[in-house]
């Protein structure tokens, strides 16, 4: 991933922070000439003896393209974080620089590398499956839990699906959000991006990203 250095996010609590909260990753592998992706939802599990930790996820036992891959192949995980359009017409440089703007996007990524073992070992999955499911069941009034289907039911589930395992060897994170702009042209943004006359230019994520620039916010 292209990372100018003033985009880099290179701190490890806050790469698994926001594979946290933006859990739902496009995972990509090359195989036979081809690129595969597939979409998953996936739980880190930290095991410091095993380099960056581990990323896991399930998936359908008939999706034959990530299923029957060898252990050890080669992958990547990208998941994307809140992203929003940037007008120069936020810049209040611009007129200073004779309109030499031009329209960008900010954006966070972060791109896990790593490699791939695959999992179909029943007690591995439903211990995955619990803790995937307590994971995302948190802070609800009544957390659904996987015991309460019958174990027949989840049995026969289980056959149906096989584990996907990363082992981290590699991540990269990128926040894009405008750090190589001048001060004025960053609080222009944040601006633009929170102003609730302007007219909405199709992200639901504006007012994240303004936040983030919030918090990245140092003087010149």
């Amino acid at each position: 991933m292209y990372t100018p250095s003033a985009f880099e996010l290179t701190d490890p609590d806050s790469q698994r922070q926001f594979i946290d909260h933006y859990p739902l990753g496009t995972l990509v592998v090359q195989e036979k000439g081809d690129l595969l992706a597939t979409h998953l939802p996936f739980l880190q599990q930290p095991e410091p003896a095993q380099g960056a930790g581990l990323l896991q996820a399930h998936i359908a036992r008939n999706n034959a393209e990530f299923a029957c891959l060898p252990d050890g192949t080669a992958v990547l995980a990208v998941f994307q974080g809140p992203h929003a359009y940037i007008s120069p017409s936020w810049y209040p440089t611009k007129a200073s620089t004779q309109g030499k703007a031009v329209p960008t996007w900010n954006y966070v990524s972060v791109h896990v590398h790593g490699k791939l073992t695959v999992k179909t070992d029943p007690a591995w999955l439903l211990v995955h499956l619990e803790r995937q499911t307590a994971r995302y069941e948190q802070g609800r009034p009544d957390p659904w839990s996987i015991h309460d289907a019958p174990r027949d039911y989840i049995d026969t589930m289980l056959q149906h699906i096989v584990g996907l395992e990363i082992s981290i060897e590699r991540i990269e994170g990128k926040a894009k959000l405008s750090q190589n702009r001048p001060l004025a042209d960053r609080q222009g943004v944040i601006h633009g991006l929170t102003d609730p006359l302007q007219p909405s230019i199709g992200s639901v994520f504006n007012g994240e990203i303004a936040r983030l620039m919030r918090n990245s916010l140092k003087p010149d």
